[in-house]
């Protein structure tokens, strides 16, 4: 009977630590996941914060183009509500959403710009060339900033998607997360037009 009482102690005492072990593997897990999130989260809003930055740099060059360009009122316009657009997609924190607003953005700017290169005196000014060194600047930390978020959505996603991730990560709520995508006009193919 002794011997029986000693063989259950022991059975008991390696599914407890078994049970331990399992438990601490499931706790190491879930904070994983939590870090990964919060990590993806910290990138989307410098994302965001890139964005924002470049946004605030546009009425200053739209200032700078309407002192030139008095009669294209229209543009202005189209900016201001890019500009609103964009900054009311933050709101969202929906990645396709922000793309499409800073694509729109990007399609007026690009417009402002074309309109500028009509009017020789005001791109050789100083203000307008340092305003688009400005704006270069804060396109290729956007595209900085997009690459890491990206890189930490592909590592959060992978760790939801593997076991025993995916068991945990189903269990407490964890989803997949969206990457930032390139903009559609990235997608199209410009051809220069030689002439006949």
């Amino acid at each position: 009977m002794r011997n029986s009482k000693g063989v259950v102690g022991i059975i008991l005492i390696v599914i407890v630590a078994i049970l331990a072990i399992f438990g601490l593997s499931c706790v190491g897990t879930y904070n994983s996941l939590v870090n990964l999130e919060e990590d993806v989260n910290k990138a989307s809003a410098e994302v965001q914060n890139q964005m924002q930055r470049r946004a605030e740099l546009i009425p200053d060059l739209v200032a700078t183009v309407k002192n030139y360009t008095k009669h294209e009122e229209k543009i202005y316009e189209d900016i201001a509500n890019a500009r609103a657009a964009l900054t009311e997609s933050f709101k969202t924190g929906n990645p396709s959403e922000i793309s499409e607003a800073n694509s729109q953005l990007t399609t007026k700017v690009n417009s402002l710009l074309a309109i500028a290169e009509n009017y020789p005196t005001l791109t050789a000014g100083e203000q307008y060339t340092s305003l688009m060194d400005q704006l270069e600047g804060s396109v290729n930390r956007i595209t900085v900033a997009r690459g890491n978020y990206n890189d930490l959505v592909a590592k959060y996603n992978k760790k939801v998607r593997n076991f025993p991730g995916s068991i945990l990560a189903s269990m407490f709520g964890f989803e997949q997360l969206e990457q930032y995508k390139a903009d559609e006009s990235a997608n199209k193919i410009n051809m220069v037009d030689f002439g006949d």
